[in-house]
């Protein structure tokens, strides 16, 4: 029996999911450093490339067993969406602060039940609609000027927020009957290859300088192993036995621990107006993801076709075939 087969106290995927939220934290502070160097694309490519190597080694008999032709279709699909999503947040990080982008992009929890209306014409509750407007203030906060402007790093971080809401109802859509682990190595590698075309057509090559420093090596060996693989399969394993409302909470401590490892580590000025702002935001979160059980058999299948993803972050997927959104933290598999 391998250690992930065992059981354990449920307190122990409690603290497995948290440990997880504090690794994403650190590494939007890491990675940073690591946008400085190379730009945003360019990060992007290198972290999709080495988190798809490090889960092939470690799935590659699995992937071999289950790869095949609609595997491959779902993966690149999602794949396409990822890229969008994480590309963009990238953007944003290199733009603004890490406590900022974090708080930022993590609200495309409460964009999933918009779009899902977009797509199903299924109007989301009022919760969801409370929850918006708690946010939206929450956002200003953080990110309007005294001269009521929005800086260009958060804009984009918030556009994040909204592509990252795409890709949960895209992967939603097409997930189901695929299998979840080999579906997630051909989304890394197709974001992979998505963010080196782009980076050799419109950025410089990095230097063998700029690639070969111990901080940029550690940086990106934390987020490509640490930050996707651990944090994947740590996730994965633990919600296995959390509630769906419980983990997705967990979870979202992600941006809180950004936020206080930006001000330790970052040397970010926090000031009252701004820590307000991130209350108010991950009041929001929060309340999107407590107290929502699901809408019965409907909710359950819908939950099920996603319980074996690689996750990295809270997220929203929904009912595909009930009328109110299902909250869960499934949605970005294997970041």
């Amino acid at each position: 029996m391998s250690i992930l087969d065992k059981q354990y106290p449920t307190s122990v995927y409690r603290l497995t999911l948290a440990t997880a939220a504090a690794i994403w934290g650190l590494g939007f502070v890491i990675g940073k450093s690591a946008i400085a160097t190379v730009g945003a694309t360019w990060f992007t490519a290198i972290r999709f490339f080495g988190a798809g190597i490090v889960l092939l080694i470690i799935l590659f008999p699995h992937i071999k067993r289950n790869f095949c032709r609609k595997t491959l279709k779902a993966g690149m699909i999602i794949g396409v969406a990822t890229f969008l999503g994480f590309w963009t947040q990238f953007l944003g990080l290199g733009m603004t602060t890490p406590s900022k982008n974090a708080f930022l992009s993590a609200c495309y929890c409460l964009t999933v039940p918009f779009i899902w209306w977009v797509v199903s014409r299924r109007r989301p509750s009022a919760k969801v609609f409370i929850s918006a407007a708690i946010c939206a203030i929450g956002i200003g906060m953080v990110s309007l000027t005294d001269s009521f402007s929005i800086s260009l790093g958060d804009g984009i971080s918030i556009l994040s927020a909204f592509l990252y809401g795409a890709e949960i109802v895209i992967i939603g859509l097409v997930m189901r009957d695929n299998d979840i682990l080999t579906t997630t190595v051909v989304q890394q590698f197709t974001s992979g290859i998505l963010a080196l075309l782009l980076a050799l057509t419109t950025q410089p090559m990095p230097t063998a300088a700029q690639v070969t420093t111990p901080e940029f090596i550690g940086a990106m060996a934390y987020v490509a192993v640490l930050s996707a693989a651990f944090g994947a399969v740590a996730q994965n394993t633990a919600q296995a036995h959390v509630s769906p409302s419980e983990a997705g909470l967990l979870c979202s401590l992600e941006s809180v621990f950004c936020a206080l490892f930006s001000v330790a580590f970052f040397g970010e000025a926090l000031t009252p107006r701004m820590a307000l702002g991130f209350v108010l935001i991950f009041a929001s979160i929060a309340a999107t993801q407590l107290g929502d059980k699901g809408g019965g058999a409907a909710a359950a299948a819908a939950d099920s076709a996603l319980d074996e993803s690689v996750a990295d972050g809270p997220a929203a997927t929904t009912s595909w075939e009930s009328s109110e959104p299902v909250k869960r933290n499934r949605g970005r598999i294997a970041r």
